[in-house]
């Protein structure tokens, strides 16, 4: 019974957030009041728990734990975790971001900075980046740190930066594209400058309103000449819509290997303005595998009941039209919520070694109308190329990654680690964790 209130109450809160997204204030003071209750709330909620955080970290059966927040008066802004995104070095120095806040889309979320010396097994600190570490700082929010290396070891963070007043539909995503970069593993960071982002027909007709963005995974070198290449989910300003709206972009870094200045960095985007992936009112949040004749392989969170898939020829220049995912051509669709759905290459993250894992649901209530359902337990589906496939990945039935009954969100990124490929994950928003995925998660495929 007690399971299933909570269920109940967190989808009724989880709900009734996004709903709150319809565009929010830029007033400060009605930031402030909008977020109280959620903070109290939150803090109380997860001060309950704390006695028992040395058990509960290990519900989901993690191999690495990164971070355990402190949850402490004096230390506001860890009770949230997410977008973890790990990266390492050739010579195995491992690094991470996050982006934390007391709750998400409180005003002090920012960027946060760890570092590892023993390839995962403990990790530093976070570190603030960008954007305040307390509730009463007057710094602004910075949010969805991503980070690039070039080839002299040089660590760039790019995140989102917002400007005071200036809101699209949503604070913690409308901001300009700004970096630091560091030539010291993290020790120290040089001073913030902006690298250029173009607008499109979907930002707000406001030219002092920035456009609304995220970059959601890490970027990887899977464009021509091993450059590095993301996917942007853009939100629809909402002058131009009735509802909540995103498309999907990309985005090929030019010269982070020639170590330029941040501001000097070249952005090319491709699938812009009339040109975006979209279908129905969300197409958002790719990830990127590349597929063992070369080309591009992309999955996106829709809001239609269903993941979908695009695939690209000429690295990630164009894609084409988004079609739901199947388990195998004229198969059965993945049902799966508004909801992240990234997609990894088992063997690393450029490799195109063929074998690939995602994560769905597997459930969609189709009858009702609210597409943003609860992130209950989460499956892991285990794909293999298909040379001669329309749908150039096929996957084995879902098996059960973690058993939570909500709030599962996988905000995820994945490094190889001492021969193995580990995911990296904000278990709850909450912790950050690393799991191995071993070779028994594609036993369907090995036996064939």
């Amino acid at each position: 019974m007690k399971k299933r209130v909570f269920i109940l109450i967190s989808i009724v809160f989880f709900f009734n957030y996004y709903i709150a997204w319809g565009q929010q204030s830029a007033n400060l003071d009605d930031w402030k009041a909008e977020y109280q209750k959620r903070i109290e709330e939150t803090i109380r909620r997860k001060k309950e728990l704390k006695p028992h955080f040395s058990e509960d970290v290990h519900f989901t059966k993690p191999d690495y734990i990164v971070y355990i927040p402190q949850v402490e008066p004096e230390k506001l802004g860890d009770c949230y975790n997410d977008h973890f995104q790990v990266f390492d070095k050739p010579d195995g120095t491992m690094f991470a971001l996050t982006c934390q806040a007391t709750c998400e889309g409180a005003i002090d979320q920012h960027v946060a900075f760890l570092r590892s010396l023993d390839h995962g097994k403990t990790w530093s600190e976070p570190k603030v980046l960008a954007g305040p570490s307390t509730m009463n700082s007057e710094v602004p929010i910075a949010s969805w740190g991503f980070p690039m290396v070039s080839r002299s070891g040089r660590i760039y963070v790019l995140y989102d930066q917002y400007i005071p007043g200036k809101v699209s539909t949503n604070r913690q995503h409308t901001g300009l594209m700004t970096g630091i970069f560091s030539d010291d593993n993290g020790d120290t960071w040089s001073q913030p400058e902006l690298v250029p982002m173009p607008r499109t027909k979907n930002d707000s007709p406001d030219l002092s309103i920035p456009p609304e963005w995220v970059v959601w995974q890490k970027p990887l070198r899977l464009a021509e000449n091993d450059k590095y290449l993301v996917g942007v989910t853009r939100y629809v300003a909402p002058q131009f819509h009735s509802k909540y709206h995103t498309v999907t972009e990309f985005i090929r870094f030019e010269n982070i290997d020639d170590d330029p200045p941040v501001k000097e960095i070249q952005a090319t985007w491709f699938m812009t303005d009339e040109n975006v992936l979209q279908t129905g009112v969300y197409c958002e949040e790719p990830s990127i595998v590349k597929l063992p004749d070369g080309r591009l392989f992309t999955l996106l969170r829709t809001g239609t009941g269903y993941p979908c898939w695009s695939v690209s020829e000429d690295g990630g220049q164009t894609w084409t039209q988004p079609e739901k995912l199947l388990d195998k051509d004229n198969g059965t669709p993945f049902l799966h919520p508004v909801s992240p759905c990234p997609i990894y290459d088992w063997k690393g993250n450029e490799a195109a070694s063929g074998f690939y894992f995602a994560f769905v649901h597997n459930k969609f209530d189709f009858a009702n109308k609210n597409p943003w359902q609860n992130r209950g337990p989460l499956y892991l589906i285990a794909g293999k190329y298909q040379p001669n496939a329309k749908q150039p990945i096929w996957f084995a039935a879902p098996q059960l990654f973690v058993d939570r009954p909500s709030s599962q969100s996988f905000y995820a990124s994945v490094t190889r680690t001492d021969g193995q490929t580990v995911l990296w994950y904000p278990d709850q928003k909450f912790y950050l964790l690393g799991r191995i995925i071993g070779e028994e998660w594609f036993k369907d495929w090995i036996q064939e």
